[in-house]
């Protein structure tokens, strides 16, 4: 048999109800104990912990400070500036409090500091070097200070474009344009810029100067021509050279809009030619008698004595001798790659959706003359 357990003391007498004061006293030492026991290792835990506690945020705030930052401030930050010069930086602004901290921890995340691009960005004095780099990586941090040029514009327009958006006078733009040396410009353009400020939407610094930011457009269009390896293409293609192709690009881009219509309007223009024929263009009549915002040309107008008035019997069978806008890559392709076909006139019948119309024969080339009349009836595009 197994033995009887002791029977436990009990707080009351399950038959009289009358408390055992003796057991109550005693048990009562014991809760008193425990709980004194607790707040004793709490207690030490709660001091200990936060003279830890303090001992971590002394030691985190001597070379950082905490949080996202106080006072709004913006800083520069230069073209290839390494994260060490970007640490010192930020320490002489305040922004961080040490730069070899903002350094360090640069370097412990090394693939997202190569995104850290040049500019301003708007940050905050006294940030955790934590909080500054993630600020640096965010491009809605970045105070744009943009200049956009656009396809087809003529140098005069992006000189003026290039003022409005430096804020620099458009003299200093012009005297560059008539002294480029320093622009990097090809060989093969001869001194002269036309066509050569490629078309783009540019990042501009705080203090942008004339001869940077043309030299900028030019290096754009440097690029464009190793990237597509665009002299070995012109060279091969009708245009025989670079800037011949340069400046039937340049006429493309005002005569089309869509790939395929460009294609086919450098292989009317190449076929007329080849036969010695006139280009009759009207984007040509319009730069030499200096004429924006519309497509059409007066009789008047084409009789201008200019070379680049191709609708003179004179010019017959020649480009005009320089660009007469700045083209679109796509224009220049289209330039070297024409399409395929025999058309020898083209004319666009709807200036709303673009449509054009490409012609063997002039009589074929009439009947689309028509259609763009009947257009021109109700439009005040012409």
């Amino acid at each position: 048999m197994k033995p009887r357990r002791a029977r436990e003391p009990r707080l009351r007498d399950p038959e009289t109800g009358e408390w055992d004061v003796a057991e109550v006293k005693h048990r009562t030492k014991g809760w008193v104990a425990v709980v004194l026991a607790l707040v004793i290792v709490f207690g030490g835990i709660w001091f200990v912990g936060g003279k830890a506690w303090d001992a971590w945020m002394s030691f985190r705030t001597k070379d950082d400070y905490i949080g996202a930052g106080v006072d709004p401030i913006q800083v520069e930050i230069p073209r290839g500036a390494t994260m060490t010069a970007v640490g010192k930086l930020l320490e002489e602004k305040d922004v961080v409090k040490s730069a070899d901290s903002f350094r360090r921890y640069a370097q412990s995340r090394p693939d997202e500091s190569s995104r850290v691009q040049a500019g301003r960005y708007n940050m905050k004095t006294q940030m955790s070097v934590i909080a500054a780099f993630d600020a640096l990586l965010d491009s809605n941090n970045l105070v744009r200070n943009t200049m956009q040029l656009r396809e087809g514009q003529r140098t005069s327009e992006q000189l003026a474009a290039m003022a409005a958006a430096t804020k620099l006078p458009v003299e200093e733009f012009q005297a560059i344009a008539k002294s480029p040396g320093n622009l990097g410009l090809p060989t093969w353009a001869n001194g002269n810029v036309d066509g050569f400020l490629f078309p783009d939407t540019y990042e501009l610094g705080s203090t942008p100067t004339a001869e940077g930011t043309m030299k900028m457009t030019v290096d754009n269009f440097n690029n464009v021509l190793e990237r597509n390896d665009w002299v070995t293409q012109a060279t091969n293609s009708p245009a025989k050279d670079p800037h011949s192709a340069l400046v039937m690009a340049s006429l493309v881009e005002r005569e089309a809009t869509t790939t395929e219509d460009r294609q086919k309007v450098a292989r009317v223009f190449y076929n007329r030619l080849a036969k010695g024929q006139a280009l009759q263009s009207d984007a040509t009549v319009a730069y030499a008698n200096n004429i924006t915002g519309r497509v059409t040309t007066t009789p008047e107008e084409r009789k201008l004595d200019s070379p680049y008035n191709t609708y003179l019997d004179k010019n017959a069978g020649k480009l005009p001798p320089t660009p007469i806008s700045s083209p679109s890559e796509d224009a220049m392709q289209a330039a070297v790659a024409p399409a395929d076909g025999n058309w020898l006139f083209f004319v666009v019948v709807n200036l709303d959706t673009g449509e054009t119309v490409f012609s063997d024969t002039y009589d074929q080339h009439l009947k689309a003359v028509a259609q763009f009349q009947e257009f021109c009836k109700t439009s005040d595009k012409c």
